[in-house]
């Protein structure tokens, strides 16, 4: 069958090359079916662009990536969900079978279906599911509208195959940096996010670091893992850092962390597979200070800068938990520390169980009513913005999260 892969996140701060693509061609790759991309995330007229690689390739099948609902922060928010919808509707002009997939579509794959009117879903990974959808699809045989990625997977590790498909050279004149991953996953239980209880899909330390050679070779040389968080599994993480070094050599990276687990040799594999970069997922509630003044010593001690995204205001949390925290960060070899208490609410997450049992009161929620179905960003806030900037007090490592557009790899 003949398909067309469409990228549909346009938002450019900073533009992120679309790797999931490149995974599910590398595996069409092994098949019969032939594909074409439509990289919208630099037309100026998606319509058009879209319309003219509809009537050049006539694809029966359109696959939709969609890596956001919308920016997930409060301030400056921008939903996108109407403009993909807009993408849906063309393609079934076209007469094609729509199928939506990506880390945006997996958070509500029924509510964004039904929204956007396409016909078919992948939640989770979509390299063997894929596959057996478009399979189905050529044998005329009746499918559910949403297939579940993860049931494709059986072993411990995978060696991945992956395309290089994109215009990186634009995506990097523009910011953006290369993409990676070692996992796809998380064992967390996090209170906001999305991807935590989601089993975990190891790549082959082999794999990945074949894979950034060969963008090595290419010439690009700046790498961000793209792993919800690195350290799940220490055996894997220091796995993929000898194969780095063995395969790719050292390579200039950055990563997301959680504060454990983590080793000293951990930190020494990271410093000699090339990374430079933490970004450090961080909770109020955490209160292990010792060993989060270890872990930040253990990279200073390596050569690895440490950046921090801090969650705050949970329901009912006392202020001087926060007041606690910034103070033991402002003591840390740390670089900037992003502090956020506005939380996009998505069915699912623990958050959404504690609103949904009625134990968080209207005053606390933004763009919330009782018939809401989540789809249209609602947030919830506990310590507010004037709350949170007397607390900050003016510190010059610190800053309110949502107002400047960029990353922890353009700040450090």
């Amino acid at each position: 069958m003949k398909i067309l892969f469409i990228n549909s996140n346009r938002y450019k701060f900073p533009p992120v090359i679309p790797i999931g693509i490149e995974y599910l061609a590398g595996s069409l790759s092994k098949t019969q079916h032939t594909y074409k991309i439509c990289d919208l995330c630099f037309s100026d007229k998606p319509i058009d662009d879209l319309n003219k690689a509809l009537a050049k390739f006539k694809p029966e099948i359109v696959g939709i990536t969609i890596r956001q609902i919308d920016t997930v922060l409060y301030q400056n928010n921008e939903f996108f969900l109407p403009e993909i919808k807009s993408y849906v509707d063309l393609c079934k002009l076209f007469g094609c079978k729509v199928i939506l997939g990506g880390s945006g579509y997996s958070i509500m794959p029924q509510q964004i279906l039904k929204y956007t009117r396409a016909d078919y879903g992948i939640e989770g990974p979509g390299e063997l599911a894929l596959i057996h959808l478009l399979n189905k699809l050529k044998s005329n045989k009746n499918v559910p509208s949403i297939i579940n990625g993860y049931s494709y997977f059986k072993n411990l590790y995978y060696h991945f195959k992956r395309e290089i498909l994109f215009d990186y050279k634009k995506y990097f004149n523009n910011g953006g940096i290369a993409g990676f991953r070692t996992q796809i996953g998380c064992n967390e239980n996090c209170i906001f996010c999305t991807e935590g209880n989601k089993r975990i899909i190891y790549h082959h330390p082999e794999s990945v670091a074949k894979e950034i050679a060969q963008i090595k070779q290419l010439g690009y040389t700046k790498f961000h893992l793209c792993d919800s968080e690195f350290n799940l599994n220490l055996e894997h993480c220091i796995k993929v850092c000898k194969a780095m070094c063995n395969i790719c050599g050292s390579t200039n990276w950055a990563l997301y962390m959680k504060p454990g687990p983590y080793s000293d040799e951990l930190f020494y594999w990271l410093n000699k597979s090339g990374a430079d970069l933490i970004t450090l997922s961080l909770n109020t509630n955490y209160s292990a200070y010792d060993k989060l003044k270890n872990f930040c010593l253990a990279a200073s001690k390596n050569n690895i800068k440490i950046a921090v995204d801090l969650s705050t205001g949970f329901p009912n949390e006392d202020i001087e938990s926060l007041k606690l925290m910034l103070d033991t960060l402002d003591k840390l070899p740390v670089e900037t520390v992003g502090v956020n208490s506005f939380y996009r609410i998505y069915p699912g997450t623990p958050l959404f169980n504690v609103i949904n049992n009625g134990e968080v009161t209207q005053e606390f929620l933004i763009n919330w009513d009782i018939n809401t179905d989540y789809i249209k960003p609602v947030f919830y806030n506990y310590f507010n913005e004037q709350t949170l900037r007397k607390a900050i007090a003016g510190r010059k490592k610190f800053r309110i999260e949502g107002f400047e557009k960029a990353t922890n790899y353009q700040r450090v």
